[in-house]
């Protein structure tokens, strides 16, 4: 693929993200290369996150009134007209040349071509201005994480792309509105299982408010939602299958 002519849509499902979603939209609004779409899906906002989104110039606005994450990234994926699609969340700050990073990688010409891009991240809350700090600690929970479900690389909602392409092909095999399944395992695995090449790229960073997940509920239920996933398509570590109850 030649770099320059590969097209971008950003699709970013939020429900109630108002107090972020400025500061991401700014983001990937002030690129050294722009993208082609931004995709908001509203996936029943109460509060002011639509109306801020609409501030800004170039966002698209696709509503998804069946609620939860799968069916809003569902929506979203399926709305995009890239070649290419960016999946983040309404508090991921993409850095600058993030855009320009993805059009790169996936234009490196190999006798397997990337069909997916799996980026780092860096703690947005001791992270100020153009700082993208602490990134150490995303990648030291992402070897435990891979190792431990056996999946590799993971691609993680919060900074990912993937040919669209590619999308279509699994499209039918992800699960939707079931919250007994880890939606990025899911998405990931599917992908695996036709044979296709993902990519990790530590360049490709943004910062995200990672302190969010530290919640001990939180953590117990992707633990469970993690194992029904690995069972459900009988891929990656056996010893972490666990059966849907």
């Amino acid at each position: 693929m030649d770099e320059s002519s590969l097209t971008i849509s950003v699709v970013i499902p939020v429900y109630n993200e108002a107090r972020h979603i400025n500061a991401c939209l700014s983001a990937i609004q002030n690129q050294t290369h722009p993208v082609d779409e931004i995709i908001v899906v509203d996936n029943n906002c109460t509060d002011d996150t639509i109306r801020r989104a609409k501030q800004h110039t170039g966002v698209s606005i696709v509503a998804e009134s069946r609620q939860g994450i799968t069916f809003a990234r569902t929506a979203g994926f399926d709305s995009a007209k890239s070649e290419i699609i960016a999946r983040i969340d309404a508090d991921t700050i993409v850095s600058p040349d993030w855009a320009e990073i993805i059009r790169r990688e996936f234009s490196v010409r190999t006798g397997n071509p990337v069909a997916a891009i799996a980026g780092g991240a860096s703690i947005q809350e001791i992270s100020p201005k153009e700082k993208f700090w602490m990134s150490c600690y995303y990648r030291a929970f992402r070897f435990w994480h891979e190792r431990s479900i056996g999946v590799s690389p993971m691609l993680y909602g919060f900074n990912s792309a993937l040919k669209r392409e590619a999308w279509q092909e699994i499209r039918e095999q992800v699960h939707l509105g079931d919250n007994r399944f880890s939606e990025d395992v899911d998405l990931t695995i599917a992908l695996l299982k036709t044979g296709a090449r993902i990519r990790r790229s530590e360049k490709l960073m943004v910062k995200c408010h990672l302190f969010r997940s530290f919640d001990s509920k939180k953590l117990k239920q992707y633990y469970q939602t993690d194992g029904h996933t690995l069972n459900a398509h009988r891929y990656g570590n056996t010893k972490r299958w666990a059966t849907l109850d």
